[in-house]
């Protein structure tokens, strides 16, 4: 059986989400995933995904998370990690995808590191019978401790986002080491670095349609055979990419319906090409 599809909803698409969520699950589409965010109407979202028997699959936490490896001035970042989840469980949202770091250029200073902020959360989350999703990005140390330190933490997993692989330097393979604690996807692609620099760059993470990159995806598709199945597939595609560049606009064009319509065909292909 092809496990279900999952949507990461963007911030807002000019319509009511009524229309938005009936086209996702005309498509095709089983399960969304929110941003924690005043553009992101929960409860409205929560009602019409009601509406069409689909379910959230989880709830993306806010990006600005570098402030919680520090002692000072993190007290109002914590705050709003700790409503997302109180949301969560309001809304029966069982995951919470949070970042590792955020900033693109840094210098990781090693060991030893202020956890207290992240015990917090993966405290409260527990409590709260909230699983936490660390998502690969930029501050791959970061990542690679956090994951280290909550290993026998069964709520605790992993988020694999191929395209921030793909397009920011990763030196190590986080799908190979923590494929077992898969709990969640963001599939996209992009055309990875395009500064031959050795520094990601925000302007790459494009978020289009699988194989409208240039990711290998038969790599890959073994990559996440290997890995935990996964019961739902979340896509995290975008109409309006991370660039202000023209010629990487490619969907800005397209009907919502029509950019839908694409992303299902993508989507289906894709679960069919894991060979279970």
């Amino acid at each position: 059986m092809l496990p279900k599809l999952g949507f990461s909803l963007q911030k807002e698409y000019g319509r009511p989400w009524e229309d938005v969520i009936r086209l996702l699950h005309d498509v095709g589409f089983s399960a969304v995933s929110p941003i924690f965010c005043p553009e992101a109407d929960l409860q409205e979202i929560d009602r019409c995904v009601r509406r069409y028997g689909m379910t959230i699959q989880s709830l993306h936490a806010p990006n600005r998370v570098a402030p919680l490896w520090e002692e000072e001035g993190s007290a109002d970042t914590l705050e709003k990690m700790l409503a997302c989840i109180d949301t969560c469980a309001a809304y029966q949202i069982p995951i919470m995808v949070l970042h590792s770091w955020n900033g693109l250029l840094y210098t990781f200073p090693g060991e030893p590191l202020y956890y207290n902020n992240f015990d917090r959360i993966v405290d409260y989350a527990q409590q709260r019978d909230i699983s936490i999703a660390f998502e690969n990005l930029e501050g791959e140390e970061y990542l690679a401790a956090l994951m280290a330190r909550y290993a026998d933490r069964p709520h605790v997993g992993f988020c694999w986002d191929s395209g921030h692989e793909h397009c920011y330097p990763h030196k190590l393979d986080f799908l190979k080491l923590f494929g077992d604690r898969l709990i969640m996807t963001h599939l996209n692609d992009n055309l990875g670095p395009r500064i031959d620099d050795g520094v990601g760059h925000g302007e790459d993470d494009l978020h289009y349609l699988p194989w409208d990159g240039n990711i290998d995806w038969e790599k890959n598709l073994q990559r996440l055979y290997a890995a935990k199945e996964q019961k739902i597939l979340n896509f995290e595609l975008k109409i309006r990419s991370n660039s202000d560049d023209p010629k990487d606009l490619i969907y800005v064009d397209l009907p919502l319906e029509e950019f839908l319509q694409q992303a299902a065909a993508r989507a289906i292909r894709l679960a069919e090409e894991i060979k279970r």
